[in-house]
């Protein structure tokens, strides 16, 4: 069947998209950036990751001996980063009240299906969840770091200047 040939494809763009979506959610938010300022990097991000990743699965199956199926490797998992990956940011999309609460869901939700398909075992959904926390709590505390000692430095600034 053509939807298990390419599954590997599916996960790896759809895990991507998730995890590189999330990532620049959760570093804006952790930086103190505007709900515009999401949208935008997240949008930007989806569309170029996207294209980098589905170029790279690309060039990678056309080095391989039976490259007749590299535009397609390429085409599923640009689509699959794509359209997966766009899940987690909608909630800003729509103004919810607490948009990130539900982008966090909708993160977990999707790694741990995605992860659960691949072999129908639950370990497989626990291991692509946890996978995916964890580089989405990396970027959310290290933006969070970042934009503190920015503070910091701008209140040294002001003090200098007062």
């Amino acid at each position: 069947m053509a939807i298990n040939k390419y599954y590997s494809e599916f996960v790896y763009g759809g895990v991507d998209g998730l995890i590189t979506t999330f990532a620049i959610i959760a570093g804006s938010l952790g930086g103190d950036l505007s709900t515009k300022i999401v949208i935008v990097l997240g949008l930007a991000s989806i569309l170029a990751d996207g294209f980098s990743m589905g170029v790279s699965s690309y060039l990678a199956e056309k080095s391989r001996i039976n490259a007749n199926n590299a535009v397609k490797v390429g085409l599923i998992t640009f689509l699959s980063f794509i359209c997966i990956g766009i899940f987690p940011l909608l909630p800003f999309f729509f103004h919810f009240e607490r948009p990130f609460a539900i982008s966090s869901v909708i993160l977990g939700f999707l790694l741990f299906l995605l992860g659960f398909l691949k072999e129908f075992k639950l370990i497989e959904g626990i291991e692509t969840l946890l996978i995916g926390g964890a580089a989405a709590a990396i970027a959310y505390y290290v933006a969070k770091v970042i934009s503190k000692y920015e503070d910091k430095l701008e209140e040294k600034e002001k003090e200098k200047t007062a």
